[in-house]
Formats: C-alpha cells, sequence, structure tokens
C-alpha cells in the first residue's frame, strides 16, 4: 500500500458496535463512512437527524470521517457510494456491515412482512455489500471485509428469519474465506454487547416467556458495553490481520472465541448396497444419533459395525405413527424416489406443488388435508435458484451462486409456518423434512440457514413439529435413492428423532452428519484494548483447522 490514508466504511455506523468500531477506526488515522439511514429499530420510521453523529464525533476528534444515509438494501447506491469512495481516495481499504434492523420473527409466529424485511436488510443487504466492495478489492490486490454474524445463528434459538440470515452469513464467511481475491481477507464476528437491539431481543423474549428466544442470551446488565468492541473490530480489518481468512470469531468485549465450520463427524457409504434401510437401520442409532447428541464420532475404537452393506432389510419394518404425507417437489426423480420409498413402509404420499410464501403454503396444505384426510408429515423438496450468472468459480461464483437465496429461504420458512399452523389448529403431531439442494454455494448457505430453522421447531411448538433437514450435494440422479432411503427412516423409525434438528447431507455415494458450530478455543484478556499476542495465541487455536 502507498502512504495515502486508509479508507473504510462502517454500515451501521450511526451507534452501538458500527458507532464503536467507526470511532476507533477514526482514532486509527483513517478516513471513515458511516452508513446509516438512521431508522428506528425495526427499520420502519426514520429517526430525526441527532445532534451529534458518528462521522461528527471523529471529526471533533481531530479524525477524517463523513455520513451517509444510504440503505445496504439499495445495491445500486451502495455501489455507486463505493466507486465514489475508491475513485476520490484511491481505494477502498476494509468494509465493516453490521447493519441490521430487529422484527419479531420466529418458527410458528411472525408475519411473512417482517420476515422478509430482516433477511432483507441482514442477508440481501450484506451480500449487497459484498457484489460492490469485492471487485474493488480485487482489482487493488488488498482489502479487508468484516461482516457481522450472531449465537442466534449458530445455537440453537428461536430466532426466525434472524437466525436464518445470521447463519447464512456463517457459511457465506466460510465458503468465501477459501476463495477471496489475493490480498483481501473476508472474515465474520458474532458479538455480544448491551445495545440497543440486544435490549429489545430479551424483552421480547421475556414477554412471550421463552427463554431461546434471546438467542441464549441472558445477564443484560453484566454485557459489555458496545465500546468494549470498538478497538478488537478496528484489530480485526487492520493491515496485520490478513493472515484470518473465512473465520467466525465470537467477541464478548474481555474475550474472543474462534467458531467452528461445520465439519463431518460421520459418513456412511450408500453405493453399492444391498438394503440402504438395513444400513440406515445399524448406523443411525449407534453412530448418527450418538454423534448429533455428542457432537464428536464415537469412532475409532473397535469396529462398531458387522457386514450391514451385505445384509437384506428386516424382515418386518418398525411400525411408524405417520400414514400421511404431503411431498411438495418439483424435482420428478426426487419425488418419486421419496414416494416410493414411503410407500414401500405403507405410508400414503400426496403430491403437492411447490409454492412460495406464507399464505400461498398454508392454502396448498390445507386444500390438501380438506381433500384427502389429516397428515401426518410434510416433505419439502424444491428446486433451489442456479446461480445469478454464468459459473465462474471462485469469489465471483460464490456470489454468484448466492443469488435469489433470500427467496429460497422464504420458501422453507413459509412450508415450515403452515406446518407449524396446521398442527397448531389440528392438535397434532407433524413431521417436516426439508431437503434442500446444495451443489452450489449458496444451496450449501441455504441449507444450513434450514438447519438452523429446524433446531428450533420443536421448542416453539410445545414439541408439535419435528423437523429434519438434509442438504443434497449431489445430481439428482446420484442423490433420489439413499434420499428416499434417508427420508423413510427419518418419518419410519422412531429412533430418528435424535437426528431432529441435525444436518444431515447426502453425497454421491455416501451419506452423512455434520457438526453444528461451535468454539473451538478462547481468549480471555479483559479488553477493550487488545494485547499485542492475541493473533499469535489465535492462530494456534485455528491452526489444526
Amino acid at each position: 500500500m502507498s502512504t495515502r490514508q486508509r479508507v473504510a466504511v462502517v454500515t451501521g455506523g450511526g451507534g452501538g458496535i458500527g458507532g464503536a468500531i467507526a470511532e476507533e477506526l477514526g482514532r486509527d488515522g483513517w478516513f471513515v463512512v458511516t452508513v446509516d439511514p438512521l431508522v428506528t429499530l425495526d427499520g420502519a420510521e426514520q429517526l430525526p437527524e441527532p445532534e451529534e453523529t458518528t462521522a461528527g464525533r471523529i471529526v471533533a476528534a481531530g479524525g477524517s470521517a463523513r455520513a451517509s444515509a444510504v440503505s445496504v438494501t439499495d445495491a445500486e447506491a451502495v455501489g455507486g457510494l463505493f466507486r465514489e469512495l475508491a475513485e476520490e481516495h484511491g481505494g477502498l481499504d476494509a468494509v465493516v456491515n453490521v447493519a441490521g434492523i430487529t422484527r419479531q420473527t420466529y418458527f410458528a409466529s411472525g408475519t411473512e412482512e417482517d420476515w422478509l424485511a430482516v433477511l432483507a436488510v441482514h442477508l440481501e443487504g450484506y451480500l449487497n455489500v459484498l457484489d460492490a466492495a469485492l471487485p474493488l478489492m480485487a482489482a487493488a490486490g488488498h482489502g479487508r471485509i468484516l461482516g457481522v454474524t450472531s449465537g442466534s445463528g449458530w445455537r440453537a434459538a428461536d430466532a426466525g428469519a434472524y437466525s436464518c440470515a445470521k447463519r447464512a452469513i456463517a457459511a457465506l464467511t466460510w465458503e468465501l474465506g477459501r476463495q477471496a481475491p489475493p490480498g483481501v481477507a473476508v472474515n465474520a464476528v458474532s458479538p455480544i454487547a448491551a445495545t440497543r437491539m440486544v435490549a429489545a431481543a430479551l424483552e421480547r423474549a421475556r414477554q412471550m416467556g421463552g427463554a431461546s428466544r434471546g438467542g441464549g442470551l441472558s445477564l443484560f446488565s453484566t454485557m459489555p458495553g458496545p465500546e468494549h468492541l470498538g478497538p478488537l473490530g478496528a484489530h480485526l480489518v487492520g493491515d496485520g490481520f490478513g493472515w484470518c481468512r473465512g473465520r467466525v470469531l465470537f467477541a464478548g468485549g474481555p474475550e474472543v472465541a474462534v467458531i467452528d465450520e461445520p465439519h463431518l463427524l460421520e459418513v456412511v457409504r450408500t453405493d453399492g448396497v444391498v438394503s440402504l434401510a438395513r444400513v440406515l437401520e445399524a448406523v443411525v442409532p449407534r453412530a448418527f444419533a450418538t454423534a448429533e447428541a455428542n457432537q464428536a464420532s464415537d469412532g475409532a475404537s473397535n469396529p462398531r459395525f458387522g457386514p450391514i452393506f451385505d445384509e437384506p432389510a428386516s424382515a418386518e419394518p418398525t411400525s411408524s405413527p405417520v400414514r400421511s404425507c404431503a411431498v411438495v417437489s418439483d424435482r420428478p426423480l426426487l419425488a418419486a424416489s421419496v414416494s416410493a420409498a414411503l410407500e414401500a413402509r405403507s405410508l400414503s404420499c400426496h403430491p403437492v406443488e411447490v409454492t412460495r410464501g406464507f399464505a400461498d403454503a398454508a392454502a396448498a396444505l390445507g386444500a390438501l388435508v380438506e381433500a384427502t384426510g389429516p397428515i401426518d408429515a410434510v416433505v419439502v423438496a424444491p428446486a433451489g435458484h442456479g446461480p445469478a450468472a454464468a459459473a465462474t468459480g471462485g469469489w465471483k461464483g460464490v456470489l454468484a451462486e448466492h443469488g435469489g437465496i433470500v427467496e429460497d429461504i422464504h420458501a422453507d420458512a413459509g412450508w415450515a409456518r403452515a406446518v407449524a399452523d396446521y398442527a397448531a389448529a389440528s392438535g397434532r403431531t407433524v413431521a417436516l423434512v426439508t431437503l434442500t439442494d446444495a451443489t452450489t454455494a449458496g444451496g450449501r448457505s441455504r441449507a444450513q440457514a434450514s438447519t438452523q430453522l429446524a433446531r428450533a421447531a420443536a421448542g416453539a411448538t410445545e414439541g408439535r413439529v419435528t423437523a429434519f433437514t438434509a442438504g443434497i450435494e449431489a445430481s439428482e440422479d446420484d442423490a433420489a435413492r439413499p434420499v428416499g432411503a434417508l427420508v423413510a427412516h427419518l418419518l419410519g423409525h422412531p429412533e430418528a428423532t435424535a437426528l431432529a434438528g441435525a444436518e444431515l447431507v447426502v453425497g454421491a455415494g455416501w451419506l452423512g452428519l455434520r457438526s453444528h458450530p461451535r468454539p473451538i478455543g478462547t481468549v480471555t484478556y479483559g479488553g477493550p484494548a487488545v494485547p499485542d499476542w492475541l493473533d499469535t495465541t489465535l492462530q494456534q487455536v485455528v491452526g489444526a483447522r
């Protein structure tokens, strides 16, 4: 880099964590642009211009800054701002995307409008930021991008659209970390601080009587203030932190933890097998359920299974409480395989057209029930959006493959809501299986968002909905048979409920179980000042991975 002044954009920089990071960057000599439309917490109403802005405080303290009222939801405006800054100042060195709103969206409640608004700001808005920043940084051969995820996106929490968006951001961070342009580092931070947004979330959780709706947060009075995260946030986009790429870091003021990317815990072969039903009957309770409960494999000792791949199916299949199932899919081969496997277990299958939207999903499910009678399960297996542009590989391909992810998550959420409403209205227990096309980077992010949503199903519905998910990372030809067998086992075997909320995955010739994101190592230093040795210790935490 030349000796020119470094330039940083902080979205959501009008206050809270974004404002704290912006002010710290200003003290460090950066030219800071705070991007904040200055709206209420739910994003619905414009706030009056405060007498003292973050940019104003930076300038008053002797720094360089200006404010922008651009919204991250306006892709054209974000792109124009970033290009303008690069032209005027010779480059764009860092972007910190803190922008967000909070509305009441849960697994079983919250309006469709609120779901779409939260997804638009937190997920679509971040994609707009990446689309605008990465080309400039790639051309310059230098840049730092820091996204913001949340514990609600990697812990089991009933936070609906917010959880889905934040899990997708974490997944996108892990994907981009492997594909970022030379000289560019993309990371994400999962912060916790006593902000207005956290206070609002905790108050809603208290009023709703559900601790899980707080995203695992508690003891607001003991949380650090947002000012405690300013020095760390500035450090994470500094020149010296370029060694770290594609990482999600929890930041709690006095400590930092590395959040591990989901990884395969158990894998079982599915091709060349005499009976997949027999394989699943042995492997699910002995390996998958145990690994899901412990978040670790208990293999690597004596072999756990005999000749299961060569054994026929049990003479009499296990009885199942599921008798009638809706199969919602626009993937004919997959739907046929699922239906055949279920019908082989004496389950009645009813095809339903794929719809997108809460009202349409509810109407389609209601029409089916009226025509056929009560149902016990719904299998949702829609095709996802393909890449928004021709696949190019690298970071451009990752971004292109996330085109349409908001619409896809919205569609998945619509069917989850329809099932939750039907279960509540009918007083029945219903199983939900969501099968996601995860052959692209965007599909894998969608699959993780689907799993995050499923983890809240039982608690959000008083046990009426049991939700399973599987990401399909193989072609329809390769995946149809094992997916059918998997769905039949999930709905037809009582022991399979141990995999509710698990991240199952189907590959070409195999079926596996992935871990949930979780801390793999924590550094406690008291904060807010960042110690000189922080990076070397974090490098040791992530080194083995």
